[in-house]
């Protein structure tokens, strides 16, 4: 698996925490996001800045506050970038959530 170099949100409408976990080591909060009424997001996180090598299970988890919510989340490892987007939600409280394998 080709190491994961860039973690980049460009929309969290309404809530987003990314955690990376790692057996037998707890959670780790790789960050915590909040905006909404379709505002503009882009926030990049290297995860080498945060995690030490190794292989995580990365879990991303929205939660909507109300109205319609959104999330986008691209991971870059290697040469490839994979978005992962929620499907619209008018949901209240955690409405999409998936969970990656990634390396650092």
């Amino acid at each position: 698996m080709a190491t994961t170099t860039k973690i980049r949100i460009t929309a969290c409408d309404n809530e987003l925490y990314i955690l990376a976990s790692q057996q037998p080591v707890t959670s780790t909060e790789v960050v915590h996001i909040k905006s909404g009424y379709d505002k503009p997001v882009d926030y990049t996180i290297i995860p080498q800045a945060i995690l030490a090598p190794g292989n995580y299970s990365l879990t991303i988890i929205g939660i909507n506050w109300g109205l319609k919510s959104g999330f986008k989340v691209t991971l870059t490892s290697g040469s490839t970038s994979t978005d992962y987007i929620s499907p619209p939600s008018t949901d209240i409280g955690v409405v999409w959530h998936v969970t990656i394998p990634i390396t650092v």
